[in-house]
């Protein structure tokens, strides 16, 4: 019998306690403090990655998704288009999966407080030099990251891929 007593003692400790913490809160209201809703991407007008479902143009998700002030979208959205061109060929690549890297990288490096926009980084990409080894794009771009985090401008990246 004794230990049939112990073993209930808990159980009636946390019936207790269960009790009180259900009746307590009986006598505050029933209306729920305001909360702050967090800002929502509207992923609708501009996506955060660049699929086969979505109805834009490589460049025109790179001009739309920039961090940099548009004064000509048109112009900037042609300027992307033979960026993303010249890239494509030159790495073997399909346009949208430069644009997804390139606008990736742009958002790597934003959250280190260094604030290169997408088609920037795609025009540098673009206008390095061929090299002996062939790189392909998404391999650049982490080395480009890995890189500038470390605080090396972009000529020290420069010489560093030519000498690789």
């Amino acid at each position: 019998m004794a230990y049939r007593a112990v073993s209930t003692i808990p159980t009636l400790l946390i019936m207790c306690f269960t009790s009180f913490f259900v009746l307590s809160g009986c006598d505050q209201s029933t209306e729920l403090p305001l909360m702050e809703a967090a800002p929502v991407i509207d992923e609708t007008k501009t996506p955060i990655w660049l699929d086969g479902r979505v109805d834009m143009s490589p460049q025109q998700w790179l001009i739309k998704r920039s961090t940099e002030t548009i004064t000509d979208e048109k112009a900037q959205a042609e300027q992307a288009e033979k960026l993303l061109i010249i890239a494509s060929n030159k790495f073997d690549e399909n346009p949208r999966m430069v644009a997804n890297r390139v606008a990736q990288l742009e958002d790597m490096l934003l959250e280190h407080n260094i604030n290169e926009t997408a088609v920037h980084l795609l025009e540098w990409f673009t206008q390095l030099p061929n090299t002996k080894t062939p790189h392909n794009f998404s391999a650049l771009c982490q080395y480009y990251y890995n890189l500038r985090i470390q605080g090396k401008s972009k000529d020290e990246i420069i010489h560093s891929i030519l000498h690789t």
